[in-house]
């Protein structure tokens, strides 16, 4: 599979009571950027920008990937990561953490391609150097 970046990967779990991220880097994917807007009935554009990123099953950290049911079971995620609607991709391999001091909105204000995840597909078919997940969001 071609690849054209890097990218961060913020999990989203529920850690005493309040939301909270683990970070992974995935240093070889494709990045694919959708430009596109929406007339609205009272006139005008409406934003309906969105990306798709191709991950190939055999990335650097592919081993510790593991389905969603059974990441957020896990009692120690360190090390794990997932793919799960909800979580953030960011373009590039950053090293910001998630905290009460650095937030979701500052990181969407800091980086140009911030992703919220909406969909994961699951390509596990054919030969290994074809089988990738996909993850769409805006």
């Amino acid at each position: 599979m071609r690849t054209n970046t890097g990218i961060t990967v913020y999990n989203r779990y529920a850690s005493s009571g309040s939301e909270a991220y683990q970070r992974t880097q995935i240093p070889a994917v494709e990045w694919e950027n959708r430009k596109a807007s929406n007339v609205i009935a009272s006139g005008g554009n409406m934003a309906a920008d969105s990306a798709v990123v191709y991950i190939p099953f055999t990335c650097d950290g592919s081993e510790n990937y593991t389905k969603p049911k059974a990441w957020q079971a896990l009692s120690s995620k360190t090390g794990k990561w997932t793919l799960q609607n909800g979580d953030y991709v960011v373009k590039g391999l950053v090293t910001d953490t998630i905290s009460a001091s650095f937030t979701i909105s500052q990181l969407k204000a800091k980086y140009d391609d911030v992703l919220q995840v909406s969909s994961v597909d699951t390509f596990d078919m054919g030969s290994v150097s074809l089988q990738h997940w996909k993850v769409s969001g805006r």
